[in-house]
Parts: structure tokens; C-alpha cells; sequence
């Protein structure tokens, strides 16, 4: 298929330091040892391949190394090519924040000993900006430069996903009918990703979503085996969005003290406006942006919206890390 022209990333497999067997997956573009690194963490359902979807100018790594920094992306633990086996059968949500954090530590662990420095610059979107908020709050707090949140989630209650993730004989409870993992496809991320674009918008390059979709589905081996073909994705994260959209804080914004950037699409009914500024106020580091752009929905980085997003972070990052462009 024409989308695997453009797909030329690195690949680097790292040992987990936290379950036996697992090896993490990162994807990679211009991962030059002597290049500022910056690590990209995925949200909730699309792992590594949101950020560098293949379709010419859809690549979110690809953009970020044209600042003159080497651009990195993790599949966490069940996602992407950080494959884990028995997730079919398995009845518990697998890989919640706290198993998240663990992989991001290993990868920042890894990144810095490859290029020598002791901090990098740390982006998380959507589920992925609670799991690297964790982190710079807690564990990492000496290791980020940087952070960047992507179509952030903090702790506001939202109604729409309430009724998603609630039980339904008991509102009060999270449904136990989710397990391990879920089957994404084709058609349940038309439907979700249509539901917060106007009909008619033309937001959406159907392309770029075949690039997207097709290429998440090839990195799932059993994919092509269910009907109709679908990759898993974790149920953990479900834990934690179960928490935040019931307004209870999963860490405490107060203790990122590195600058901050928030950004988010206009449109955007996961990652809400209230949430966004909330988070923005509560952060304790007094060197933050917030930035909201008209036009865009949840996946507004795989969007119209994408090179304004692109360009906004890559400025950021340039005035907080260094780096420069590179012709």
C-alpha cells in the first residue's frame, strides 16, 4: 500500500525493568546521538503510529526533527509493537498510568544515556498527557526540560464519556464488562473521530486516515484474524480516564515545575475547554502556554490543524531546548 513508502522510522526495542519478557517499543526519526531528544507518549487508543502517521506532512516526529531534534514515540506496554500475549483472554484492564509511568521511565532512561543528557523534552496527548504528567510530577520531575500536553485531560467531569465507561445498572461504578484490552477498527474510529467533526468540515484527509489505520493494524499480528480486522488496545487507560472524567485528579499539577504547553483543537468534547484552563492554573511551574486552536477535534494532530500544531510545538520546544532548523 502507498502508506509504506512513508513509513521509514527507526525501530528500538528496550528491556522493561518492570514485567518480566516485555520489550517497549520505540519508534524514531534522525535519532542521532548528538541531537536534543524529544519523546512523544500516545493517548488512549492509537499508540506511536498517531504521531507519525505515514502520509506526506502528517508525520508529527517528522516535523519535530525538522527543528533540529531527534524525535522519538513509545508504544506502552499491550500497544503498537510493545506486544504482549494473553490480552484476548485476559479479564483485568491491562496497563493503567502507574504501568505507563514505568515504561516512560525506561525510555527516558534509555534516550538519555543514548545522547548523553540528563533531561529531555517529554510531549503526552490525550491519556498519554496524564501518564507524562505523572511522570513530571513525580518520578521524573528532574529529567524533563519540557513538557508538552497534547489535547489535555486533568480531572473535569464529562458526561459523554461517563456514559461510555459507566456501568449501566450502576452509574456510580466503572462497567465491569471491560476487560483486558478492546478491539479497535476501522469503522469504530470513523465513528468516534466523525462525532466530533461538523458534517461537511473537511477537517479530515481520508488518506491520512487510511495511512493511520491501516498502519496500526499491520503493527498487531492478530489483527487480520478478527472480523473485521482490528488491533487491541489496553482497558487500563480506561481506569484512569474512569477517574478523571468523575474530577478526581490522578497527581497534582502544582508539583510540574518545568515550563509547560498546553494545546488542544477548539472542537475537541474529550479534552474540553474548562478541563484545559483548570490544568493551565493549577500548574506550578510559572513558564506555561496555553494554546487553542479554532478547528480541530481530538485527533486535530492527524488533521487540517496538523502543521499549525506542529509549527506551534516545534516553537516551544525551540525556545526551551535549543535546537534550530534544519534546511
Amino acid at each position: 500500500m502507498s502508506w509504506r513508502k512513508h513509513d521509514t522510522a527507526n525501530s528500538h526495542f528496550i528491556v522493561s525493568s518492570d514485567e518480566p519478557d516485555l520489550h517497549l517499543h520505540l519508534r524514531a526519526h534522525d535519532d542521532e546521538p548528538d541531537r536534543i531528544p524529544v519523546l512523544f507518549v500516545h493517548g488512549a487508543t492509537y499508540a506511536s503510529r498517531l504521531y507519525d502517521v505515514p502520509h506526506s506532512g502528517a508525520s508529527w516526529l517528522k516535523a519535530t526533527t525538522e527543528t533540529g531534534f531527534a524525535a522519538y514515540a513509545l508504544d506502552i506496554r499491550g500497544y503498537g509493537k510493545s506486544q504482549v500475549s494473553g490480552l484476548e483472554d485476559a479479564e483485568k484492564p491491562y496497563a493503567t498510568g502507574r504501568d505507563a509511568v514505568a515504561d516512560i521511565t525506561d525510555a527516558v532512561t534509555w534516550i538519555c544515556q543514548r545522547h548523553g543528557v540528563d533531561r529531555i523534552g517529554l510531549l503526552g496527548g490525550s491519556w498519554g498527557s496524564i501518564t507524562t504528567a505523572m511522570f513530571a510530577a513525580g518520578p521524573g520531575s528532574a529529567k524533563v526540560s519540557a513538557l508538552v500536553l497534547y489535547a489535555p485531560i486533568f480531572a473535569d467531569k464529562n458526561s459523554g464519556w461517563l456514559d461510555f465507561l459507566s456501568d449501566s445498572s450502576d452509574r456510580t461504578m466503572f462497567d465491569p464488562a471491560f476487560r483486558a484490552a478492546r478491539a479497535i477498527c476501522e469503522g469504530s474510529t470513523r465513528t468516534r473521530w466523525d462525532s466530533e467533526i461538523p458534517q461537511d468540515a473537511g477537517w479530515r484527509d481520508e488518506d491520512v486516515f487510511q495511512a493511520l489505520v491501516q498502519s496500526s493494524l499491520s503493527d498487531d499480528p492478530g489483527a487480520p484474524h478478527r472480523d473485521p480486522p482490528a488491533f487491541l488496545a489496553p482497558n487500563g487507560t480506561l481506569l484512569d480516564l474512569w477517574e478523571a472524567f468523575n474530577a478526581r485528579p490522578l497527581y497534582d499539577p502544582a508539583r510540574i515545575t518545568c515550563p509547560t504547553l498546553l494545546i488542544r483543537g477548539s472542537a475537541d468534547t474529550t479534552s474540553t475547554r474548562s478541563d484545559a484552563l483548570a490544568l493551565f492554573d493549577r500548574l506550578g511551574t510559572q513558564s506555561k502556554r496555553y494554546a487553542e486552536l479554532s478547528g480541530g477535534a481530538h485527533f486535530a494532530s492527524a488533521e487540517q490543524l496538523g502543521p499549525q500544531i506542529f509549527s506551534t510545538t516545534n516553537a516551544f520546544l525551540r525556545d526551551w531546548l535549543g535546537g534550530s532548523d534544519v534546511v
